[in-house]
């Protein structure tokens, strides 16, 4: 009885999925396409939307968590939205968003978390 009453007080830690310190998006395009590191899409997403939170590496290409630790369901949902539904930026070499093009869009997107 104990055993699965500490079953139950541990499984909500399990589901949170929140404990990422680094994350990037990957996405295709094309029906049938692989999935493949978009750097673009990672880089948007960690600048548009983890502004205060975290910060890009460009040596990593990757999405540092700054402030907290990031969830990485939630991290995931953004690369979706994004990626697939509202469209993403390049950046220029003076770190600013292209934005004056129409934004980039993928078939599908998923996160990347460690």
């Amino acid at each position: 009885m104990h055993a699965l009453s500490l079953l139950a007080l541990l499984l909500p830690l399990v589901a949170a999925d929140d404990g990422y310190t680094k994350c990037d998006c990957q996405s295709a395009i094309g029906s049938g396409s692989t999935l493949t590191y978009n750097h673009d899409l990672s880089r948007w997403l960690c600048y548009h939307t983890y502004t205060n939170t975290a910060s890009w590496s460009e040596s990593e290409g990757r999405c540092i968590a700054t402030q907290q630790y990031f969830a990485g369901d939630a991290w995931e949902k953004n690369c979706i939205i994004a990626g697939v539904q509202q469209g993403y930026y390049a950046f220029d070499s003076n770190n600013n968003p292209i934005n004056n093009v129409p934004p980039m869009k993928a078939d599908g997107a998923v996160g990347n978390c460690d």
